[in-house]
């Protein structure tokens, strides 16, 4: 596994990212919308990689992301189904 191609061309951050990197990435993508990732970091003044800034988005950052338990609803949906389809 290498690296990106936008990777070797620029020096990019790696690891962690910072809160103030989350403020950028929030902001840009909030005004703009996310169009092509590869030209987020860009545009958004970030030393990152154009697939770092997706992951970033959709794994930690989306507004509509849920986080927590289940509610007992979803539970009982999730064994509900379960019984109906088994482990696919």
């Amino acid at each position: 596994m290498g690296h990106h191609s936008c990777c070797n061309k620029q020096k990019v951050k790696r690891g962690l990212w910072s809160p103030e990197e989350d403020e950028k990435l929030i902001n840009y993508i909030s005004t703009y919308g996310h169009g092509c990732w590869s030209s987020v970091p860009k545009h958004a003044g970030l030393q990152r990689c154009g697939k770092s800034c997706r992951l970033r988005w959709i794994n930690y950052l989306r507004p509509d992301l849920k986080r927590g338990s289940f509610s007992p609803q979803e539970a009982a949906l999730i064994i509900e189904l379960h019984s109906i389809l088994g482990n696919r």
